[in-house]
């Protein structure tokens, strides 16, 4: 087995030229192990950012090994996350939320639900104004831009290596045992 690196938001686990009952192993083993080393990295991001453990595992999406195609993985996208997300309160002097070392304030922003029925932190813009301004309003309106916190990429690619060793050490684990359970099963039934 190899666990190797895609790019910067992944973590990979590929097979090749094993035997049918290796690989029957290989592949059940593979795919607990990218689950144990997902929920793994859920945890630690959600250590570093302030996320709930649920949150961050849901954007870790994985892809498991079959017999046709050897191969699973895990991964974090490289698009921020809204800041709603990071535990953000609504307050009298603006937003707080939860950065991983402490809360923030946010004077000026504040938490809507848009027509779309999405909820988010949002905050007037300095340096934009809205597309559509009213005849009747004196002065241009600043635009009213979405606030994001980090990308779970970034964060994910810090706890790299810490992913791989524990994605080995789980599948070396669990194949040595299915291997095993295997063997003996077709030992003792003559094939």
């Amino acid at each position: 087995m190899d666990i190797t690196v895609s790019n910067i938001d992944g973590v990979v686990a590929d097979l090749s030229g094993v035997s049918a009952k290796s690989l029957r192993a290989a592949v059940f083993a593979m795919n607990r192990a990218i689950v144990s080393g997902q929920v793994d990295m859920a945890r630690e991001i959600a250590r570093d950012t302030g996320l709930k453990v649920g949150d961050v595992k849901k954007q870790l999406p994985t892809t498991q090994a079959t017999y046709g195609t050897p191969r699973a993985a895990f991964g974090a996208p490289l698009d921020r996350i809204p800041l709603l997300y990071f535990k953000a309160k609504q307050s009298k002097s603006g937003v707080t939320y939860n950065a991983g070392s402490g809360r923030i304030r946010m004077p000026h922003a504040f938490i809507a639900t848009m027509k779309s029925s999405h909820r988010g932190v949002f905050e007037r813009s300095a340096d934009r104004f809205m597309r559509r301004q009213k005849p009747t309003w004196k002065k241009k309106r600043q635009a009213i831009q979405e606030k994001w916190g980090p990308s779970l990429g970034h964060v994910f690619a810090k706890y790299r290596p810490k992913a791989i060793a524990r994605t080995e050490e789980a599948f070396d684990k669990l194949f040595d045992h299915e291997f095993a359970r295997l063997t003996e099963k077709t030992g003792s039934t003559g094939g």
